[in-house]
């Protein structure tokens, strides 16, 4: 279940709500992607990292019908509230 301590920093969570597809990078994979690590021969598990869950997305785009809208986003970024509204709130602020 997806819940929104899994929103952690060094993960790539993808979630898929029919309608909409969305792709969301923890703090720490957004900050090292933005840095370039990922075209650096000595981080390819990182780039294999980046490349997984668009390779799933293509899979789901390719079968489904109306074709989802893609969500690209990362940590505290505007768009991941498309997540944040869907993911579990076990955790509540005061």
């Amino acid at each position: 279940m997806l819940d929104i301590e899994s929103m952690k920093p060094n993960v790539i969570l993808l979630l898929d709500t029919y309608f909409n597809v969305c792709v969301w990078l923890g703090e720490h994979i957004q900050q090292w992607k933005v840095a370039g690590y990922h075209e650096q021969p000595e981080y390819q598990n990182l780039k294999e990292l980046l490349e997984a869950p668009y390779e799933d997305v293509q899979l789901i785009m390719e079968d489904r019908f109306p074709v989802p809208r893609l969500i690209k986003t990362y940590y505290n970024h505007g768009h991941d509230r498309f997540l944040k509204s869907r993911v579990n709130p076990s955790v509540t602020t005061v």
